[in-house]
């Protein structure tokens, strides 16, 4: 039997992936797309993950790279301390991919807005090594480019599996497997340690001002 567990595992996700590709051309979608909450805590600490797939993504464009966001280090720290409304946020290179990991308080296009006008250089910078870049410099091209990062924002699991339907429990495994398959970068979950706390309040609290 042990023998037949592999060739038999390996046949039936071959069959999970042909039925998940016809489901996904012929079936119609059932995922559900976020949507914003009225409540003021649900619009706390909400997170970014902007996926920047690279136009040549070898040492030396990674090398460049680095270096143009170390030289712009002061700049990007001070921006995004003005913005106020982030928690916290990094750039990571994955895979071919420089990538932007956020946590944030509020809308996401009042986010985008308002760190394009802090650091809208800096981006302009990054685009010319991005793959498909929105148009620069991106403070002239401000709807474009908030177009550009949500399509690029990993899409994020709701946080209740339930999230995903909208018909009934039945389809559950089969809307999760099709969310998967649309969306290449996926959030599976976020934890907050303090949940329901702003950047302000925070700030407030520990005394550290602005």
């Amino acid at each position: 039997m042990r023998r037949r567990d592999g060739p038999m595992r390996m046949g039936l996700e071959l069959a999970t992936e042909v039925l998940v590709r016809l489901w996904s051309r012929y079936s119609p979608p059932t995922v559900v797309a976020p949507t914003s909450s009225t409540s003021p805590s649900d619009n706390l600490q909400r997170a970014m993950n902007l996926v920047m797939p690279l136009h040549v993504p070898n040492i030396v464009a990674r090398g460049r790279l680095t270096q143009a966001l170390f030289e712009a280090t002061d700049e990007v720290l001070y921006g995004l301390n003005n913005v106020g409304t982030i928690h916290f946020a990094r750039f990571d290179f994955i895979g071919g991919n420089l990538c932007m990991l956020s946590i944030y308080d509020g809308d996401f296009t009042s986010y985008i807005r308002d760190f394009i006008a802090s650091i809208g250089g800096v981006f302009d910078a990054l685009m010319a090594h991005v793959k498909d870049p929105p148009p620069t410099p991106v403070v002239l091209h401000v709807d474009q480019f908030i177009e550009w990062v949500r399509a690029h924002d990993a899409f994020q699991m709701p946080e209740s599996p339930t999230g995903l339907i909208s018909k009934d429990l039945g389809t559950l495994q089969r809307d999760t497997l099709l969310a998967l398959h649309r969306h290449p970068n996926v959030q599976l979950g976020i934890y907050r340690g303090y949940p329901g706390f702003s950047v302000a309040q925070i700030r407030q609290h520990l005394s550290i001002g602005w």
